[in-house]
């Protein structure tokens, strides 16, 4: 992957090839890609029961997330192989994928023993018991996963038995796009489309061909009138728990003993994420009081006590171990007025850093191994930096300021009532036997789905490159992708190839200002009215090769500097 990061801010730009998936659009008033049409969005609301319309729902975050739940964050974890998605029993079977959205997606959907009658009312009259055994294929799991991950909400999930072995796999929600996708299908009404176009776009943004768990902003508009803050991003981020091998990080685990001191890998808290300036020294405290007067010299071990609260920083947006590479160096201060300690540390090289807290003396959980620390509330940090001339700390940062580069837009739809999948698949193609065993399609080398686009941000240097690393399955010739790469969503600085320009219409929705999520994208000759753009901390996070090295200097998160990159004409 060419890619030119200059000091954390990625410089990248992408031509792409327009695809040409053979897809009949009609214009803006057709509902198979956008929903209703263009001037009827957000009009109407029903009463009653529910139908193929969702307008009379309205959900609190308590309703879907559950009881004493934080303030929405717009970050989640990409890690859906490529292989998984254009390889399974469910979206890339012909009749599994049509079944799957005439169904709520829920656990006795999915059973063994399932039988569905209302599928003979399907054109194709589809078996009623043809969604069975489906779930004993690994990377139909695997896409069961993310799918339930994107469309339910934290306080749902779906489960499946395997009746051969009596194990249980669960798949919790997370995102929460269509919670209703819980008790009844998808497939009717403007809500239903909509609802299937989020999940395609969400599912593509969760590819991850690397085999890594990347961290990513997603911002669009989902469905603010039940749920608002969906897709936004949010005032702080917490610090994620497991690393990019999906591994979770030993410190946020129980202590098995007593446990004392600041090195101990064990009984920590996951705080937030904050920015400073490279460099620069940074203060950190529990509590609101100032951090004046602050000292590190010996009084400070004096003055320890057990039911100190200690604080733990890492580079970057993860938790870390003591001695890891992420650990920063730091001390602990006294400062006047302050019961507890501070502490004092140099700006990461990344300019992001990472919090955990809990008290001096952690003990042993009860029934560890096994039990969770004791969770610690903090109700507020203070932070100072020096030198005061360099960009100040803030701790928390929020959501836009960690996650500032735009890595473009993922659309479509996976489930259509013409044919969503490449013209090779036929609907004997993708199917799984009771023990397990996929039949899989023959490669095509091309795009799985005929309907799925990605459009790149106006930084992206290599179109080949990015469509091989982020939407296929592989470098082979014959290796498939998910989506077709049709240009850059709106500019692109990529003056000495420059791909086709403003695939989308809008470059900053309406519903959050200053987001910068793209609107109305373009895809095979129609436009496609809600789609979800991606934000990364690390681009190079998403793509398996080397950098360029980078050609001069700027600052994270902050606009591009006089003298700034030619545009394409």
């Amino acid at each position: 992957m060419l890619i030119y990061r200059i000091s954390g801010l990625l410089a990248f730009c992408l031509g792409l090839t327009s695809a040409g998936a053979g897809c009949a659009v009609a214009g803006d008033d057709a509902p198979s890609l956008g929903g209703p049409p263009r001037a009827t969005q957000g009009g109407g609301t029903v009463t009653g029961t529910l139908g193929g319309d969702w307008s009379d729902i309205h959900l609190s975050d308590s309703d879907v997330l559950g009881p004493g739940a934080e303030v929405l964050e717009g970050v989640y974890t990409n890690g859906l192989s490529a292989e998984a998605l254009t390889r399974n029993a469910l979206i890339t079977n012909l009749r599994a994928n049509r079944a799957m959205v005439m169904l709520p997606l829920a656990t006795e959907t999915y059973a063994d023993d399932s039988t569905h009658e209302e599928l003979l009312e399907h054109e194709w009259h589809l078996d009623p018991e043809l969604l069975r055994y489906r779930l004993r294929h690994e990377d139909t799991r695997e896409v069961m996963d993310y799918l339930v991950s994107c469309a339910l909400a934290p306080s749902q999930s779906v489960s499946y038995t395997d009746t051969r072995t009596d194990k249980t796999y669960t798949f919790r929600g997370e995102i929460g796009i269509c919670p209703h996708w819980n008790w009844q299908g998808v497939h009717q009404g403007p809500a239903g489309a909509k609802c299937r176009q989020l999940i395609t776009a969400c599912l593509l943004a969760l590819v991850n061909p690397t085999g890594r768990s990347i961290t990513l902003s997603l911002r669009g508009q989902a469905f603010p009138e039940h749920r608002p803050g969906l897709l936004s991003p949010g005032p702080s981020v917490r610090v994620r728990t497991a690393n990019e091998d999906d591994a979770a990080i030993p410190s946020f685990g129980p202590c098995r003993t007593d446990s004392r001191g600041l090195s101990r890998n064990c009984g920590w808290t996951a705080e937030h994420i904050g920015t400073c300036s490279v460099g620069s020294t940074v203060t950190l405290g529990p509590g609101g009081e100032p951090l004046d007067k602050c000292d590190d010299g010996p009084s400070v071990a004096l003055a320890q006590s057990d039911g100190d609260t200690v604080l733990r920083v890492c580079d970057g947006i993860h938790g870390c171990n003591a001695g890891s590479p992420a650990h920063v160096a730091q001390s602990e201060v006294r400062c006047s007025g302050r019961r507890e300690p501070a502490l004092r540390f140099e700006c990461p090289s990344s300019g992001y850093f990472s919090v955990m807290s809990g008290p001096r003396l952690s003990r042993r959980a009860s029934g560890a191994p096994g039990g969770a620390p004791a969770r610690r509330t903090i109700a507020s940090f203070s932070v100072s930096s020096d030198p005061p001339a360099l960009q100040p700390a803030v701790y928390p940062a929020q959501e836009a300021d960690i996650f500032g580069w735009r890595e473009g837009a993922f659309y479509g739809n996976f489930w259509t009532e013409e044919n969503p999948l490449h013209h090779k698949f036929t609907p004997e193609m993708n199917e799984v036997d009771e023990e397990g065993n996929l039949d899989p399609a023959p490669r095509s080398g091309a795009v799985v789905f005929r309907h799925a686009f990605a459009c790149t941000g106006e930084l992206w240097d290599d179109e080949i490159a990015y469509q091989k690393d982020r939407l296929c399955a592989g470098g082979d010739e014959d290796e498939d992708c998910v989506a077709h790469s049709v240009g850059a969503c709106g500019d692109s600085y990529n003056i000495t190839n420059c791909p086709p320009l403003h695939q989308c219409d809008l470059e900053d929705g309406g519903l959050v200002e200053g987001d910068g999520d793209f609107q109305d994208c373009a895809g095979d000759g129609g436009t496609w009215l809600h789609p979800i753009t991606s934000f990364l901390n690390d681009p190079v996070a998403v793509v398996r090769r080397p950098l360029v090295p980078p050609p001069g200097p700027l600052t994270p998160g902050e606009p591009l500097k006089s003298p700034a990159p030619s545009l394409c004409p």
